[in-house]
């Protein structure tokens, strides 16, 4: 993933620091879905995960003006 960030950095280096905190805010809500037990090994797991991090993900752009996405959206 850090791999990702530095290029993606790279190629825009002016929103560097919105990206940045778009990414954390991204992973941060799906490790703590992986946190309180959530898993996408099956896709009812997923779906459960992927409405969870929705969820939060729905709240914080209320708050940032953002249109963030789920990271496991699309995974099945």
């Amino acid at each position: 993933m850090s791999l990702a960030l530095r290029n993606l950095q790279r190629a825009v280096p002016l929103r560097r620091a919105l990206l940045r905190q778009r990414l954390q805010a991204v992973t941060a809500t799906h490790g703590l879905c992986h946190l309180l037990g959530f898993t996408h090994s099956t896709e009812a797991e997923w779906q459960k995960m992927y409405q969870k991090e929705k969820q939060v993900l729905q709240e914080l752009n209320k708050h940032m003006g953002t249109r963030l996405q789920p990271l496991s959206r699309g995974l099945f």
